[in-house]
Order: C-alpha cells, then sequence, then structure tokens
C-alpha cells in the first residue's frame, strides 16, 4: 500500500514538473542550483535525490492545499 501511495505522489510530482520550464533552475539546500530536467531524471532514476524531491514537493502541495498530516 505504501508503495502504491508513493507511486502517486511520484507520477503526481512529475506531472508538476513537467509543466515548468525544463531549463529553469531551482535552488534546492543551500546552494546547490538544479535545473527541473535534473529533478525530473532524479526522479525517474528513483534514485534517494529524486525520492527527497518528491517528499519535499509533496509537503509543499499539502502546505499550499492546507491538508493536515
Amino acid at each position: 500500500m505504501k508503495n502504491e501511495l508513493y507511486e502517486g505522489q511520484k507520477e503526481l510530482v512529475l506531472a508538476r514538473l513537467k509543466t515548468l520550464n525544463t531549463n529553469s533552475k531551482i535552488m534546492l539546500g543551500g546552494d546547490k542550483e538544479y535545473t527541473v530536467k535534473d529533478m525530473i531524471k532524479h526522479i525517474e532514476d528513483n534514485d534517494d535525490f529524486g525520492r527527497k524531491v518528491v517528499e519535499v514537493q509533496i509537503k509543499m502541495l499539502k502546505i499550499l492545499t492546507n491538508i493536515r498530516e
């Protein structure tokens, strides 16, 4: 069940990121810049950084929609 939830969240984040200019840069972790294209690749590769991007994006969406955990 948890894996299904993550896969749904991952698809939501990917869909959201794919609406942005893939060359746009986002600052993460202080002074490190990533392009949207880089983040999409990490998410699709399912690496640690990609999973962290999904987690942070879902938290942000919950805050924006005022959903309580």
